[in-house]
């Protein structure tokens, strides 16, 4: 930035606070006047139309009072080249910011600083950010994408669900009812373990299934229904098979 460009910012930045700036206004008046003036939006002398917060508003106001235009001037960047000269600082900034969009600018600003020694000023990395997409309101717009998840190894969890199937004897008449269709699945390899049609949705039921899948298949880690009753699920498996498998859990 050159000197006639200095001086641009620095009246741009007196014409937003001059309102402000009167020593007639109460500090009631000076607070709501800085509050108006953070809400709307400044021409800059680059053309883009701005928004400063209220704390850049007050700060401008400390330094015109304390030496005039000239305390308005931009301050010489520290970081000046810094994004040119290590272009990969802003590529990891992107991948930071995407692995959690949470997180803050001066976050990351401060991981870039410890990892590679290269200070990089937090309104820096916001404004990459910004010009990329990747300002956290924009992200937290997205809807979120969920990657598939499955256990680790076979057993170490079955998801059993049941599915409500046809009236028996069919066509329905005095006496039909809903056929219920238990399933177990293992969830690494997606093994069906056992599968069964029973009359009723009940703790027998389960029971049943649930031993003829240990017998053949062995105890898993975790047993999980999306959704159970204590009088239909038991809340351990133990309660529902041999006492071989006592203290295994099952989630709903």
């Amino acid at each position: 930035m050159d000197h006639k460009e200095q001086e641009q910012v620095a009246l741009h930045r007196w014409a937003v606070i001059a309102e402000a700036a009167n020593d007639r206004l109460t500090a009631a008046e000076r607070g709501a006047l800085v509050r108006q003036i953070a809400a709307r939006a400044h021409t800059h002398p680059d053309g883009s139309a701005r928004r400063y917060s209220r704390g850049t508003v007050d700060r401008w106001l400390r330094a015109w009072r304390a030496g005039g235009l000239e305390a308005l001037w931009p301050a010489p960047r520290a970081d000046t080249g810094v994004v040119r000269a290590h272009p990969e600082l802003f590529a990891e900034a992107a991948a930071l910011r995407l692995e959690l969009p949470g997180r803050s600018a001066a976050q990351i600003a401060s991981i870039l600083y410890h990892r590679h020694g290269v200070s990089v000023a937090e309104r820096t990395v916001r404004a990459q950010l910004r010009r990329a997409g990747l300002h956290r309101e924009a992200l937290a717009a997205e809807p979120k994408a969920y990657g598939r998840y499955e256990a680790a190894r076979p057993n170490e969890r079955w998801i059993t669900d049941v599915l409500v199937g046809p009236w028996v004897p069919w066509p329905r008449r005095e006496g039909s009812a809903r056929a219920r269709l238990f399933l177990i699945v293992d969830d690494h390899s997606r093994l069906l373990v056992d599968g069964r049609f029973f009359a009723h949705e009940n703790a027998r039921a389960c029971q049943e299934l649930l031993r003829r899948a240990v017998t053949r298949r062995g105890v898993p880690e975790v047993l999980y229904a999306d959704y159970a009753e204590r009088r239909i699920m038991p809340t351990r498996a133990g309660r529902a098979c041999s006492p071989t498998v006592n203290g295994r859990k099952v989630s709903a």
